[in-house]
């Protein structure tokens, strides 16, 4: 269908978390999870907005081609020049990229599996938060939701067009992201803070 490519980023993000207000989760950081949760929710939903509205653009310029060929070179650019004003560091990380960009690491992996046994156990998936090194991260689930998510991403010659499926070879030959079904987890939100973002004069403005 037409808005395939567009719905793929309409993805649910699986908030609806009323976390603990104080983690201390090693290297002597401390800091309030609500804070870190608001944020991480207000700075996804910013990004996803960006990122579906200039697709929605694409599409009603060029159709599904021009949309997958758009995300194939603006996605990216889209999403750090938002971490860029936001201060922070955002992306979309998968098991299964379609961009090798979007690969999981090691924390962002282990985030999704613990999401997928919560799924194949029927518990509600809520964000993580966590400190490492010198910043703060925030994960968060992107499930599909939508059965025009399919249209790219699910069954190869059932969900998928010949002609979609020839044009996601051409412009990403390492895809791995097809053969997903409705509510199955495509990856995670990752917002990664810097310490100092949640300092003592910041703090009561983020949790607004």
């Amino acid at each position: 269908m037409r808005y395939g490519i567009l719905i793929a980023f309409v993805l649910a993000l699986g908030y609806g978390c009323q976390p603990e207000s104080q983690q201390n989760l090693g290297n002597d950081i401390s800091y309030d999870t609500t804070a870190v949760v608001n944020e991480g929710q207000k700075i996804a939903k910013a990004t996803f907005q960006t990122l579906s509205s200039n697709l929605k653009n694409a599409m009603k310029e060029g159709g599904v081609e021009y949309a997958l060929q758009f995300c194939n070179v603006e996605a990216i650019p889209l999403t750090d020049s938002l971490s860029n004003h936001h201060n922070v560091s955002i992306r979309r990380a998968s098991h299964k990229p379609r961009n090798p960009y979007n690969t999981a690491d090691s924390l962002e992996a282990e985030a999704i599996k613990q999401y997928i046994d919560k799924l194949e156990t029927g518990k509600e998936l809520q964000p993580v938060t966590y400190a490492d090194e010198n910043r703060i991260t925030f994960h968060a689930p992107i499930t599909i939701t939508n059965s025009l998510c399919l249209n790219c991403h699910g069954k190869v010659n059932e969900d998928i067009s010949k002609e979609n499926l020839a044009t996601i070879q051409e412009l990403y030959p390492n895809d791995q992201a097809t053969g997903f079904s409705m509510g199955d987890l495509r990856g995670v939100w990752t917002v990664r803070f810097p310490t100092t973002h949640f300092d003592s004069t910041k703090i009561d403005q983020l949790k607004k």
